[in-house]
């Protein structure tokens, strides 16, 4: 279990980096490219990965680098005949392998979410909502004046600045709750409390960014906040956590007791876990709080 969450994550962090690939081609579809790859993906990402726990960084810093050195900013420049053959700018193509990033990105955060000492939270929620508040604040404050200073010709939309600071702000103050959590394992922080305040303020993070970033949504598509669905997304979100943090954490103890009473497969509990996992997902989709959805 943990050798297939591990090579996922390899794919979730690396595949990003090569998936934002060029404009669409006629090519179809192979799943001969797909195992191509996912293993050069692989291969390149434990090598690099490799290389910099050997120098004392974390592994997830050299599987982004493999990202980037096999899409179009590195290869792509030097090689665009190889990348093209390995990366198809095919929209069927790309979304094969979109799909394996997607689930690495599931799986890597059901077993951050395992590994995560509620109780602890708890008692250092004071630390890790300050942490939070103060690690968001600053650099969005940066990055919003940095947007409305920046020189007209800088700007792809003058008239459209605002956004443009909005997103600027929001880059610079959200971290991903995904590399957070891989750079926590990889650091053996995961059962300190600085590791807890981390995946904590990580968390609260992304929450707070979801907001953020539908504020600026409703400003781009309709040149207003749009209080409906604004209001929607954030109550959808403030209700899942509390639901997921109160009633659900004993509804999923009481499923995975029963599961492990009742059957006999070794695998029983996995696969509920698994299914748990899918169906949380499901439901942030439907509340919107996932880029896809947001684009739907």
């Amino acid at each position: 279990m943990r050798l297939a969450v591990r090579s996922a994550a390899v794919l979730a962090t690396a595949v990003p980096a090569v998936a934002c690939a060029a404009s669409p081609a006629a090519a179809d579809s192979s799943e001969f490219v797909l195992l191509a790859q996912i293993a050069v993906l692989i291969l390149v990402g434990r090598l690099l990965g490799e290389l910099m726990q050997r120098i004392g960084q974390p592994g997830v810093i050299g599987q982004l680098l493999g990202g980037v050195l096999l899409g179009p900013s590195f290869l792509g420049f030097f090689w665009p005949a190889a990348q093209h053959a390995l990366f198809p700018p095919n929209p069927r193509q790309m979304s094969m392998i979109n799909a394996i990033a997607q689930l690495g990105i599931l799986m890597l955060l059901l077993l951050a979410g395992m590994e995560t000492d509620f109780g602890l939270i708890k008692r250092i929620r004071r630390a890790a909502l300050s942490t939070s508040v103060s690690g968001i604040a600053l650099p969005f404050v940066c990055g919003f004046l940095l947007g409305e200073w920046l020189p007209a010709a800088l700007v792809p939309q003058p008239q459209y600045r605002l956004i443009t600071a909005l997103f600027l702000g929001t880059a610079l103050s959200i971290s991903s709750v995904k590399v957070v959590a891989v750079v926590v394992r990889e650091m053996n922080f995961a059962r300190r409390n600085l590791g807890q305040i981390i995946l904590a303020t990580a968390i609260i993070d992304d929450t707070v960014g979801w907001i953020i970033i539908a504020v600026t949504l409703s400003l781009a598509a309709r040149g207003r906040v749009d209080l409906h669905s604004v209001g929607a997304s954030v109550l959808g979100t403030v209700l899942f956590l509390i639901v997921s943090f109160t009633l659900g954490r004993r509804v999923v103890f009481a499923l995975i007791r029963f599961t492990n009473d009742h059957f006999v497969s070794d695998a029983a509990v996995v696969t509920l876990i698994l299914l748990l996992m899918a169906g949380m997902a499901l439901t942030t989709q439907l509340i919107g709080v996932h880029p896809d959805a947001r684009d739907r």
